[in-house]
């Protein structure tokens, strides 16, 4: 374990794919070294290495949808220097009833982000994909840039070019370091370190640090995922599957499938247990929506967390009360997909400067303001 030195330039809290993200972003434009802090031993033990990977760029907030596609531009790119990242197996969005007009103005959305989508009925969708005949649904939107991402690479590839950074392990940021109204440092264990900037990366336990000084809604939310044991009908390159009619999704794994019920429960930050009633919820929903999945037993099983605010909108950029102390947070569901621009982002926070690509009004912490009551007790 490295010694944490007393002065750095700055301080990442949280080595998920924000943190991580933020320290190699700062690293590519020149804004400084420092240290990034991680309460585990080993990378990915949260929510960055317990997801399933679904590099899903057809997102109807315009906030959402604008950090996934420059981040995967940043992703390929990434590819092209360093090797494969990305399985490009392409995604599948169905619904029925009211959903078909949510899939019609994704497709629209994404038209204009510059990310192509084929809306398909159900009946042309069965013919060219036909594992759907195992689904009930109406109508499909296809989009061929998505795809699955190898969750550990890309976490492990992010640390290695944040060559500014030295990634301590094991080693939590107890307390903010504050001074003359301002954060200055950080307490880690009996060390103090001093920096000129702090950036709370902390995922599941973001805005723990300031909560008494500028408290952040923070809303942790479990979710399961399943993975089948064998299915001989199943392909590994199968698009992934996501039904807004549930909802829930799917994707091959191994010579199986992994599944999730998209369930929301709030859950205390750390590692969540698996609530057996989440596969009774799983059943339910391919009863109704995937009757042809109903031979499907499940072998394993785990859960993990997904962070919001109340906006579902993620928290980048300076604190609104505390100079000095920046977020990368609130990334719920997207956060692998759009890692590359949050830590560009926040980056460029740390900066001082102002991106051009989006606005940032639409994602900084102030939205919420001085008086905010965090929603889950700590």
């Amino acid at each position: 374990m490295h010694e944490l030195p007393e002065q750095t330039g700055v301080i990442v809290v949280g080595a998920g794919f924000a943190g991580a993200a933020t320290a190699w972003a700062l690293t590519r434009s020149n804004c400084g070294a420092g240290i990034i802090l991680e309460r585990e031993a080993t990378l990915g033990a949260h929510a960055s290495g317990r997801n399933a990977g679904l590099a899903r760029q057809v997102e109807s907030d315009p906030v959402t949808l604008a950090l996934s596609v420059r981040s995967m531009s940043h992703i390929r790119r990434l590819e092209r220097e360093r090797g494969e990242l990305l399985r490009p197996t392409g995604s599948l969005t169905v619904a029925s009833g009211h959903g078909v007009a949510s899939l019609v103005q994704d497709h629209e959305t994404c038209r204009q982000a510059g990310v192509p989508t084929l809306f398909m009925s159900a009946r042309d969708a069965k013919a060219r994909f036909r594992f759907l005949e195992r689904l009930r649904f109406e109508a499909a939107l296809w989009c061929p840039s998505d795809g699955v991402m190898d969750i550990h690479a890309l976490l492990v590839r992010y640390v290695k070019l944040a060559s500014g950074f030295t990634l301590h392990g094991g080693r939590a940021a107890d307390e903010l370091l504050i001074a003359g109204g301002r954060v200055v440092g950080v307490r880690s264990g009996t060390s103090e370190v001093r920096a000129d900037a702090v950036v709370d990366a902390c995922g599941a336990w973001a805005g723990q640090l300031s909560r008494e000084q500028s408290p952040l809604p923070i809303q942790p939310l479990r979710r399961h995922l399943f993975v089948s044991g064998p299915l001989d009908y199943v392909e590994r390159d199968w698009p992934f599957t996501w039904s807004l009619d549930g909802p829930f999704y799917l994707r091959p794994e191994g010579d199986g499938l992994l599944l999730s019920p998209c369930d929301e429960t709030l859950c205390p930050a750390g590692v969540p247990p698996a609530d057996p009633s989440a596969a009774h919820l799983l059943a339910e929903k391919l009863s109704h929506h995937a009757p042809g999945l109903m031979d499907v037993s499940l072998r394993r099983t785990w859960a993990c967390l997904r962070t919001f605010v109340p906006d579902r909108r993620p928290v980048i950029g300076p604190d609104a009360v505390l100079p000095g102390l920046f977020h990368a947070s609130a990334l719920g569901g997207f956060g692998m997909t759009a890692s590359a621009a949050v830590g560009e982002l926040a980056a460029s926070f740390v900066a001082g400067t102002r991106p051009d690509w989006i606005d940032p009004d639409l994602v900084a912490p102030v939205r919420f303001g001085r008086s905010t009551k965090l929603a889950v007790p700590w």
